[in-house]
Parts: C-alpha cells; structure tokens; sequence
C-alpha cells in the first residue's frame, strides 16, 4: 500500500496527540503523586511556561521558512525531550527540585511543537474544506485512546512509570515526523512572515482573542481535573475514561464538520462556543456524579472541538501562505501559554479555599468574555 500524505498527516497527529495526553492529563498526577508537588506548586510550574511560550514560539518559527526547515526543528525538539525524559528515568532518586527543572523546560521545548505539526499538516492537506475533520480526527482518537490506556496502565503498575511511557510514545512521534518528505522544497521562494500585517487584520484578532480565551478556559479541566476527581475518590481508570468521552464527542465533531459550510454563520459560530463553554465548567462544578460527569464531558466537542476548528479555518481561509505558521503559532502561544498560565496559576489557588471546584467558575466568566468581546467587536475597533 503506498504511504500518501494523508496517512503521514494522521501518523503525525495520532503521534503527537499521544504525548499531548500524558503532558495535560497524567504529568500533573506524575508530579502530585511521585514528585510530592502541591496544587499550587504544580500549578505555578506549569503556569510559569506559558510567560515563555509565546516568546520561544516567536523566535523559532520566525526563522522556520521552508517545509524541511519545520520538519527538522520537530526533529531536534522531541530529540531533547527524549534525552531529558531519559535523564529522569534513570537518575534513581529524582527529588522536586530536579523534577521541577526537568518538567519546565519539557513543557517549554514541547510548546512550539503543535503549530509546526499543525502546519505541516495543512501544507500536505489540499483539500481542507473537505477533509481537515477527518484528518484531524486521527488526533483526538489518540488522545480517546490515550487517557483510556495510560490510565489503566498507570493505575495498574504505577504512577513511577509515566516517563517510560512518555519515552516510547516520543520515539513514535519521532518516526512518524522523519516520514514525512522534504516535498515542499519545490517552493523557490523563502516565505518570511510579516507580524506586522498580521496585527493589523482587525477580524483575525477578535478570532484569536476570543477563540483563546474558550480554549485557555481548559486549564482548570487540563491541569487540575484528573487531582481534583481523585479528591471524590474516582480512580485512574474512571478519570481516563472521562477524557475518553469527551475526546469521543470531538471525535463525533470532526467527523461531522466537513459537512457544514460555516463560512455564513462564523462569527455566531464563536458566540455560541463561548455560551457552552461557560455551561460546561458551570455544570462541571455543580455535579460530581460520575455519570452526570459523563454527560457533561459530551459538550468537549463544542469548547474545544469547534472552539480549535474556528481558529484553524480562519487562519486557512484569510492569512496568506507566509503568515500562515505565525498565526497558528501566535494562536496556541496565546491560548495555551500566556491565557492558560494566568488561568492555571488561578486554578491552582483556587484550591486553597473551602471550594475546590472553584476555579471552574473562574472560567466560566473567561468563556463569557469571549462572547462578550465577539458580539461587541464593532465597538471595539471603532
């Protein structure tokens, strides 16, 4: 069978996404129940990137002008963190101090991973109205499996073994970014970006704004909900299955929206994210039952699925080809670096109060702002 594009753009997704569900949902169980790190320690650690993220982003990728270039800086930045996660494996006892060192500068060096992936994918994609859901969907069915397996395996052998697992999971992305050709390169011309002509797009920055605010509203359910569920005494396996559900219902999502032209209903299209958004962590802090929680997990689909898809198909649809990978980039900095470190850092003393769940409600009125900024964003820039 020949290996087309298409099956390299879901081996790079399946693989990636693998090691974006042991960075979000078992590290901070890594660092909780084998390091000792407290909520708040954990919450600061993994906050404290973000303030850098946008700035390593901004200097790799502003230097990344050709297809080869993009592949061979996800080369050497999985490499690094094979190596550091090696170092952890093998220094027999790890104390926090090193934990801490190691973990920052792994989320760090992972953080300009996702854009580049995300547009190495949409470069080998030519027909992304009808088939980025479907491909893309090869990213969330990693994920589904990847809470559901990890946590078993965890739960079974123990939470210690999490940086082998992240060992083996490195090599396959690895691979799978090695597969991928230097086809590109038939391109003469090197593509420089202009942030400069990005900041003046109006429409792209109400886009990113409020799509990252919906997005940065995870960080309590990203960082915190596997520790926080353990408080209700749910264990490994049924907190992954919960992931499992939610990353099922944006499989749903993905399947279903290359069938729907939302070029006409874009901007209500945010508006209605940020709504459901706001009702997710609502309901997330009100109910604990395990199967209302199932339930609950279903609207994923909404808050990240299409919340992510409205940022994606603008950027495809309204940025020209050389500013393409700073707005995906300048995207996930902005939502999962500097929103999510501000909301994460919250989250985590969030639970020094008498309410744990309280820092569901802080994103709750995050997703609100969102809807606000996109129903007034005539106001705004008048």
């Amino acid at each position: 069978m020949k290996f087309t594009h298409n099956h390299r753009i879901i081996s790079t997704y399946f693989t990636v996404f693998i090691l974006v569900c042991l960075n979000t949902v078992y590290l901070p169980v890594w660092l909780n129940e084998v390091i000792n790190l407290n909520n708040q320690q954990i919450g600061l650690l993994i906050g404290s990137v973000g303030f850098l993220k946008i700035l390593l982003n901004f200097l790799i990728i502003k230097n990344i002008r050709t297809f080869k270039s993009s592949k061979l800086v996800a080369v050497f930045l999985i490499f690094l963190i094979f190596c550091l996660f090696i170092i952890i494996l093998f220094h027999k006892s790890i104390n926090a101090s090193l934990a801490i060192f190691l973990a920052f500068f792994i989320l760090l060096i992972f953080s300009p991973l996702l854009p580049i992936i995300e547009n190495i994918n949409t470069s080998l994609n030519k027909n992304f109205y009808t088939s980025y859901g479907k491909l893309r969907i090869s990213g969330s069915i990693a994920f589904c499996l990847g809470v559901f397996l990890i946590g078993f395996l965890l739960n079974e052998f123990g939470t210690h073994n999490f940086p082998l697992l992240y060992i083996l999971f490195s090599l396959f992305f690895f691979i799978s970014v090695l597969s991928i050709p230097n086809k590109e390169e038939r391109k003469k011309r090197k593509l420089k970006s202009d942030i400069i002509k990005l900041s003046k797009n109006k429409n792209f920055l109400i886009v990113l704004f409020s799509c990252s605010l919906v997005l940065a509203s995870h960080a309590m359910y990203y960082s915190f909900s596997a520790i926080y569920w353990r408080h209700y005494s749910f264990n490994l396996s049924q907190i992954g299955f919960l992931w499992f559900c939610g990353v099922f219902a944006e499989i749903i999502f993905f399947i279903l929206i290359d069938k729907i032209n939302i070029r006409h209903i874009y901007f209500q299209a945010i508006i209605f994210t940020g709504l459901i958004s706001s009702l997710r962590w609502l309901l997330t802090f009100f109910f604990t039952n395990f199967f209302l929680l199932i339930l609950i997990q279903s609207l994923h689909a909404i808050t990240f699925g299409l919340s992510h898809y409205l940022v994606i198909y603008y950027i495809y649809t309204n940025i020209s080809e050389n500013n393409k990978l700073l707005a995906i980039s300048l995207y996930h900095a902005l939502s999962s670096g500097i929103m999510m470190t501000i909301l994460t850092i919250v989250a985590g003393y969030s639970f020094d109060s008498n309410i744990n769940g309280l820092g569901y409600l802080v994103m709750a009125i995050f997703c609100l702002v969102s809807t606000f900024l996109t129903c007034f964003r005539n106001n705004i820039f008048k």
